[in-house]
């Protein structure tokens, strides 16, 4: 009797093993674009706690990335486009006047809102991101102090709703 496997043997043994990849090569996929817009969320807590900051010592809300900068770093890529952030150091926004820009990552597109009494944050997945990304909006009300983040579990592409607060 011979210790080798049998064509047989080793053809079930490739199908097990595909199936198993099948399973297992789209979940990973999910867990890592899922993991991916943490980092949006985390940025936009951090925009929400300043524009609370400047809320409070100015009695209006913050319009831009300047007005933000008085109470954090805003860092941002300048393209988004993440093959390209990852090999560049992302720029400081903090003395620009600006409502948009991308995070350093560059997986993620920030927008930032302002109205009498709300300042809103949306992260939108960048275009060749769009497809498989999450995105994230946040807002805070200045009238009534309420905070609300709000993480997407649906893929939208660029069509991601302002949450209401």
């Amino acid at each position: 009797m011979s210790n080798a496997f049998t064509l047989v043997e080793l053809v079930v043994v490739v199908m097990v093993i595909g199936i198993l990849s099948a399973i297992a090569v789209p979940t990973f996929q999910n867990a890592s674009d899922k993991a991916r817009q943490k980092e949006p969320t985390n940025l936009i807590a951090s925009y929400l706690r300043a524009a609370q900051a400047y809320f409070t010592e100015y009695g209006d809300l913050p319009k831009n990335t300047m007005d933000l900068g008085e109470y954090m770093s805003v860092t941002a890529c300048t393209k988004n486009y993440p093959s390209y952030c990852q090999s560049e150091s992302p720029i400081d926004y903090t003395n620009l006047e600006s409502v948009s820009w991308t995070t350093p990552s560059g997986y993620f597109d920030i927008y930032m809102e302002t109205s009498a009494n709300k300042i809103t944050f949306r992260a939108l997945p960048v275009p060749v991101y769009e497809l498989l990304g999450y995105g994230t909006s946040a807002c805070f009300n200045s009238q009534t102090g309420v905070l609300k983040i709000s993480e997407q579990s649906q893929r939208l592409g660029r069509n991601i709703p302002s949450v209401d607060c």
